[in-house]
This record gives C-alpha cells, sequence and structure tokens, in this order.
C-alpha cells in the first residue's frame, strides 16, 4: 500500500510540474505599466493606489498584485520600463556636447514620463523605495556627462577640472529649475526654443571650465 501511494504520489507531482501555470499576459502588463506612470501623474504620490491603477488598466486588482508587491514597487519598475537611457553625444566640440546633452535632458523631461521620473526622484528625499531608482537615474546622467569631458580631454582641449562637477551641477540645475518652473507647460515648447534656451545656459556655465 506504501509502495503504491508512493508511486501515486510520483504520478502526481509529475502532472502537477507538466502543468504550467498561467502564462504572464505582456499585453496586459505593459498596460499596466503604462497606467501607473498616467496615475501618478494625475493623482499624484499621496493618492496613487493600486486600485486606481487597476481601473485605469482595465485589469484587476490581483492581476497588479500577481507582479508588484506593492504600488511602490510597481511605480519603480513603470519608470524603469518606460525610461530610455540617457543618450551618449558626441558632436566634434565639448560645447556641442553639452548643448545635446542639456537639451536632450530638458526634451526628456517636459514628457510626461520624464516628468513623472523627475517626481519620483524629488519623492526619493521622504520615501526610502524610490531611492534606488533615483541614484540608478542619476547614475546614468554621471555617466553620460564623463564621456562628453573624457572625449574633451582626448581632443586635448584645457579644462579646468575643478570646475567640471560644478559645471555639470550648474547645468543639471537650470534644467531642473525650468521644469519646476514651467511643468508639463513645457510640452508645447519647439525643438528651436529648447536647443536656444540650452545653448545661452550652456555658453553662460562654460566660462567655469575657463582655466
Amino acid at each position: 500500500m506504501a509502495a503504491m501511494t508512493g508511486i501515486r504520489d510520483e504520478q502526481t507531482a509529475g502532472t502537477d510540474r507538466r502543468r504550467p501555470g498561467r502564462p504572464r499576459d505582456p499585453v496586459a502588463e505593459q498596460r499596466i505599466l503604462d497606467a501607473a506612470i498616467d496615475e501618478f501623474l494625475e493623482r499624484g504620490p499621496a493618492r496613487f493606489t493600486i486600485d486606481g491603477v487597476a481601473r485605469r488598466a482595465g485589469v484587476g486588482k490581483s492581476t497588479v498584485y500577481l507582479r508588484w508587491p506593492d504600488r511602490d514597487a510597481l511605480l519603480v519598475e513603470s519608470v524603469r520600463a518606460r525610461s530610455r537611457s540617457i543618450e551618449d553625444v558626441d558632436t566634434g566640440s565639448l560645447r556641442g556636447d553639452l548643448i545635446r546633452l542639456t537639451t536632450n535632458l530638458l526634451r526628456f523631461l517636459r514628457d510626461p514620463l520624464g516628468y513623472a521620473t523627475f517626481r519620483i526622484t524629488v519623492d526619493a528625499v521622504a520615501n526610502p523605495a524610490y531611492e534606488h531608482i533615483a541614484r540608478e537615474l542619476a547614475q546614468k546622467h554621471r555617466h553620460a556627462a564623463r564621456r562628453v569631458f573624457d572625449r574633451a580631454r582626448t581632443r586635448g582641449d584645457t579644462i579646468d577640472e575643478a570646475a567640471v562637477d560644478p559645471v555639470v551641477e550648474c547645468l543639471y540645475g537650470a534644467v531642473t529649475m525650468q521644469v519646476l518652473n514651467h511643468g508639463l507647460d513645457m510640452a508645447s515648447a519647439s525643438e528651436v526654443d529648447l536647443e536656444a534656451h540650452c545653448t545661452s545656459t550652456v555658453d553662460l556655465v562654460l566660462r567655469l571650465l575657463e582655466p
């Protein structure tokens, strides 16, 4: 009897192993990730809920919780999934690279996804759940700026090394102030306006690099 029971147990276990779980629906998952950003932008961090995301995505709450344990994990994943990597730029000159880099950043942050990313980064000061994604995004920006200055040194440009970090901070600070002042209202700005604004900012800040 024990032997027969063991055989049945093995057969049952084999059946369980062969029976796949319900496959994840990539379309539903993308809808949820998109809905999380939209819900966060519309409702803000205080009123951002799994219920709201599920309704917006047209799925049940259980579908969301099967994938993410809480709203913070969902929001972080949404930002990571939809964020573009920081573009590498190489125009052949330090000034051109800084203008392109700054313009790319301003263009990204005026987009709803970029603006949501910016808000989450600011919220990371008070919410430990967002610290990791905030550090990850900051690291990408630092690497992009570092590549710009590495190329300038390779070309033989004379740079006051002590001024490099302040220059980068000034440029990113200027973009941040634009976002704080105008938010998503900047979405209507033309590419020409964006580049003109960033060009004037770069030209002003570049004086710091003069030896």
